[in-house]
């Protein structure tokens, strides 16, 4: 009876220990996959946070870059569109990369709190990594917000360049039409004495014979532009004479040399002037006065 006993208590012993057995294994699988499971979430913060660093490595590598471009063009007497064009499409990009970097370290920074089962200096380690790359971060922003302002500088100073060359393109052809218009008047002698254009001079009188021999016709001292037909000299190099019967002189100080054909014995001209150098002939005086007869 008594070895019975002993056997009983034997077998209920060792089912014990097997019970106790069983749960401490179940307890320690439990607890190893917990230890894997943070682990894992450990490696996979930690090389989260490596590829922040790849990123941050980038962005500073297109930053230089921007800033590198965006000096030359403030340099440039005329930066050409499409150059500026192209550094403001890059500052654009690295602002959206910037932001999408934020909400990268924001969310690293969440899983870092998360982390439970990490020693302190793990956690004080990666939580100090990700305040490292938000400081960068805020160095990029403050370098591509002075390239943003500097380019806006840049489109304001060729804005008020580009109004400066209109004007003095303007100032330019203005020049060119002062110094391009010509002035051409024709008539008989009569009418352009008496509109003030020509005047009589010289010569000395002889009896019984009207007016006075050896007297010119030459410009009056003031001449009107009023009074006389503008063209361009290099636009028009014929005018045409009203009457293609008559005959025509030339009262004025152009150099009839430059003329394509040249002037009769008697310095007369018929039909038109053809004029082959305009720069010659007009070269003694803009206005131009032809006189019939």
């Amino acid at each position: 009876m008594h070895t019975n006993h002993v056997g009983t208590r034997v077998a209920w012993l060792g089912f014990a220990l097997a019970a106790v057995a069983c749960g401490s294994s179940q307890e320690t699988r439990t607890r190893l996959a917990e230890l894997e499971g943070v682990a894992a979430q450990r490696d996979s913060l930690v090389q989260e946070v490596a590829g922040i660093a790849k990123l941050m490595s980038d962005i500073n590598a297109e930053v230089a870059d921007v800033q590198l471009e965006g000096v030359q063009l403030a340099q440039a007497e005329s930066p050409i569109q499409a150059s500026r064009d192209t550094v403001l499409a890059k500052i654009r990009a690295l602002n959206t990369r910037l932001g999408e970097t934020q909400s990268r370290l924001d969310d690293s920074r969440r899983r870092i709190r998360g982390l439970t089962r990490v020693s302190d200096s793990l956690r004080t380690t990666l939580e100090e990594t990700v305040t490292n790359y938000e400081q960068m971060l805020e160095a990029q922003r403050t370098t591509i917000a002075m390239l943003t302002e500097q380019m806006q500088t840049l489109e304001t100073e060729n804005v008020m360049l580009a109004a400066s060359i209109d004007t003095l393109s303007a100032e330019v052809d203005t020049l060119r039409t002062a110094t391009s218009t010509v002035y051409y008047v024709v008539g008989t002698k009569d009418e352009l004495i008496e509109r003030g254009i020509i005047e009589k001079k010289g010569g000395s009188r002889i009896l019984f014979i009207f007016g006075k021999a050896g007297e010119t016709l030459v410009p009056a001292r003031s001449l009107k532009t009023e009074d006389f037909t503008p063209i361009d000299k290099w636009d028009v190099t014929e005018i045409l004479l009203p009457d293609p019967q008559k005959s025509y002189t030339i009262a004025s100080l152009q150099d009839a040399t430059y003329l394509l054909e040249p002037l009769d014995e008697k310095g007369r001209v018929r039909g038109s002037l053809k004029i082959g150098a305009p720069e010659g002939f007009w070269a003694p005086s803009r206005f131009l006065i032809v006189v019939e007869g």
